[in-house]
């Protein structure tokens, strides 16, 4: 046998690239060549600055998108950790070009270039439409609420406000009035480090915010927040967020950030974004009953879309929630051809008259009501005692809305539209993913404008990945998930209720 010396000092060469241990079939791969591939049609301008003044050159912004990109698909959210990424782990080093950003310039990068997540977000639905994926024919439409990064208790009031107002323009306030401010009002005095005008400007940009709102406090750590009612009737400090979603890849269309509490008049602005992004007018568009108003009605008919929005009623009918009581509103049925109410016990209830109940609001629509009633009728019917109430004389029916309502209704019972509504819940789909995978509430970012950045980011991340498995063709198997659901309720002996799209 030969014996082979081993020396401890011997020297070898070797050439390895970035990816060398990056496997070929890499989801990494599939975010760096998207993502190179769009770089040039952004037309970001890169920083020179650094290189004039003889310091280090500035990091190339094509590698910093794909880091922050890959990071937010990873659902790592710290910049600190993805910078520890970038300098430690092989996957990331071959995703930024192996540079090494410090956690600050990781996180004043993601801020800076925010607006481009949205143009990126266009390019994952242009990439699906090329791919033959989709033709955008349905996109529906819902809202949701996202917490802000703003406590409850971190709130001042209007009368507060004036008075610190007072104090910073130089005028006599008592000093027994400001040692009794609230907390989150003390701290703006206490805050040594912030100059005083500048605290005086905070205050004015905060009066402000009181006269876009009728709200009696306004959040301390961001002032644009709104007291919203949460889906638990819980209340908490956050935005409204409203998202379009494409029914047959699941894609994310587009996103929109507002003030309002509500979703009632929403829906012009989520879908304009939507026909921009996509780069067509969807077919159909449909959304839930509290988007039901002309506004809604009016945007539909004048952009060529074929709306879907069922009453209060169709809905609490669809889902079985109709109210028990036999002599209930729910359980008169209209007839739009007649324009009449056939009321329980078979009797018509006539049109009576219309008016209009003026808006608060200067900037939303006034009410169009109708109402309708048959007192003969009523005056002999056998069911009096269960029907009205012991001051009514006869029945009345008002109901909301014009023309266009009364068309919307008379369509949504059409079994055809029926169906395609039915399409409608997968919008649901991508907030319980950003919720719960990207952990949106937990993102600190301050202002409705910078929040709906980052949310851009999280729905870009949402697109690649979505769009990878398509066009991997991993997508489930619906008998599969149909399977699985019936053996864990049978092992567990639970209910098997659930919808699968």
């Amino acid at each position: 046998m030969v014996k082979n010396n081993i020396d401890k000092n011997q020297v070898k060469l070797g050439i390895r690239t970035h990816d060398f241990n990056v496997p070929e079939d890499h989801f990494s791969r599939f975010v760096v060549d998207f993502i190179e591939e769009c770089y040039p049609i952004l037309g970001i301008k890169e920083n020179k600055k650094a290189k004039k003044k003889g310091g280090r050159p500035a990091y190339h912004p094509c590698s910093m998108l794909k880091l922050i990109i890959y990071a937010k698909i990873d659902h790592i959210e710290s910049a600190r950790i993805i910078a520890e990424m970038a300098k430690y782990h092989d996957i990331y080093k071959f995703v930024c070009d192996r540079i090494n950003p410090s956690e600050r310039t990781i996180q004043r990068f993601r801020d800076e270039y925010g607006p481009y997540y949205e143009v990126l977000l266009q390019m994952t639905l242009m990439k699906a439409s090329k791919k033959g994926f989709t033709e955008f024919n349905h996109v529906t439409i819902d809202g949701t609420i996202v917490k802000a990064h703003n406590s409850n208790q971190n709130m001042i009031s209007k009368k507060e406000t004036n008075l610190l107002v007072k104090y910073y323009q130089g005028l006599e306030v008592d000093p027994k009035k400001l040692e009794k401010l609230n907390k989150p009002a003390q701290k703006i005095i206490e805050n040594k480090e912030m100059p005083d005008d500048e605290k005086l400007e905070l205050l004015y940009d905060i009066r402000t915010q009181f006269k876009f709102t009728g709200q009696d406090k306004i959040p301390m750590n961001d002032i644009e927040a709104r007291m919203m009612k949460g889906k638990k009737g819980n209340f908490l400090v956050a935005y409204n967020v409203q998202s379009a979603v494409d029914y047959e890849t699941k894609l994310i269309c587009a996103l929109n950030v507002t003030q309002n509490p509500t979703d009632h008049y929403e829906l012009p602005e989520v879908a304009d974004k939507a026909i921009k992004n996509i780069g067509k007018v969807p077919k159909h568009m449909s959304a839930d009953t509290i988007y039901l108003n002309q506004i809604s009605l009016s945007y539909f008919v004048n952009k060529g879309i074929d709306g879907l929005i069922p009453t209060r009623k169709q809905s609490k009918e669809k889902i079985g929630k109709l109210n028990p009581k036999p002599f209930h509103k729910d359980h008169f049925y209209y007839i739009s051809d007649l324009d009449l109410f056939m009321c329980p016990a078979g009797q018509p209830m006539y049109f009576y008259k219309e008016y209009t109940e003026k808006s608060k609001d200067p900037d939303k629509p006034d009410k169009i009501k109708r109402i309708y009633n048959n007192y003969y009728a009523c005056k002999h019917c056998i069911h009096r005692k269960n029907c009205l109430s012991e001051k009514q004389k006869h029945r009345t029916i008002t109901e909301n809305g014009g023309r266009l309502e009364r068309a919307m209704f008379y369509k949504m019972e059409k079994e055809e539209y029926k169906e395609e509504f039915s399409k409608r819940p997968c919008v649901e789909g991508p907030f319980g993913t950003f919720k719960e995978q990207f952990h949106v509430e937990q993102e600190i970012v301050i202002g409705m404008v910078k929040t709906e950045e980052r949310l851009n980011l999280d729905a870009l991340a949402y697109n690649i990945k979505r769009l990878y498995n398509l066009i991997k063709g991993e997508q489930n198997n619906k008998e599969d998930i149909v399977d699985f659901c019936e053996s864990i309720s049978t092992t567990h002996q639970l209910k098997l209720d659930v919808n699968i799209y």
